[in-house]
């Protein structure tokens, strides 16, 4: 077993991390006042916060929450959600935004009832110039209809101009960083461009063993 698998949660049902995503599933929830998010990005300052394990976990409990869940892997440039879920599957959301296959052929299933899954594809050097508004807005369009939730696992945002186009599609926002790796001035300009977008910033997710609070609270 891997330890990019081992990470998600489905593996640990009653470990200390299951139930960590459990509470980030609730603040997601209870944050929303009046509103009903179905879209949300998840995106952090640079790699290596752990945003993929973080999409990964919470659209299992979501699924676990009677949520039906459609992950999209739309880090077109170290896409690796497929890896977590040992998916091999040659279409994705490249051949999406291609239009070289359809949405249906692109949809994964885990093992996991509830949750689907679009894999980033086979990536190439300049996949993330496939990705344009109007074609996300044209995926998300159909995805709503069958879904309650639509998770996009992006690219960091401080580095890539397509991270940001998803954030002005997205309804809401989720910023992963990562304790004693992400820098304060690296989170604080991230907070910066997910809250002059469109999407709502729910708040961050804090990563690492050695977390005692959380940098940013869910807005309320």
């Amino acid at each position: 077993m891997s330890k990019e698998r081992a990470k998600y949660s489905q593996l640990y049902k009653q470990s200390v991390i299951s139930e960590q995503f459990r509470l980030l599933r609730s603040g997601i929830t209870y944050s929303r006042v009046g509103k009903d998010y179905q879209t949300i990005m998840i995106t952090s300052p640079g790699h290596g916060d752990g945003k993929t394990t973080t999409v990964a976990n919470l659209g299992i409990v979501l699924a676990q929450h009677d949520k039906k869940v459609m992950m999209i892997d739309a880090d077109l440039r170290k896409g690796k959600l497929h890896q977590l879920f040992d998916i091999n599957h040659s279409e994705g959301l490249i051949d999406l935004l291609a239009r070289k296959a359809s949405v249906e052929e692109a949809i994964c299933l885990s093992n996991i009832p509830n949750l689907h899954i679009i894999p980033s594809g086979a990536i190439t050097k300049t996949s993330y110039e496939l990705l344009t508004a109007a074609r996300i807005e044209e995926i998300v369009s159909i995805l709503s209809t069958e879904y309650d939730m639509i998770l996009f696992d992006t690219s960091p945002i401080l580095y890539t101009a397509e991270t940001q186009i998803i954030a002005n599609i997205c309804e809401a926002s989720l910023l992963v960083l990562m304790s004693g790796k992400t820098l304060k001035e690296e989170a604080a300009k991230a907070t910066t461009i997910l809250q002059n977008s469109k999407a709502q910033l729910l708040g961050a997710s804090l990563n690492g063993n050695q977390v005692r609070s959380k940098v940013y609270e869910f807005q309320q």
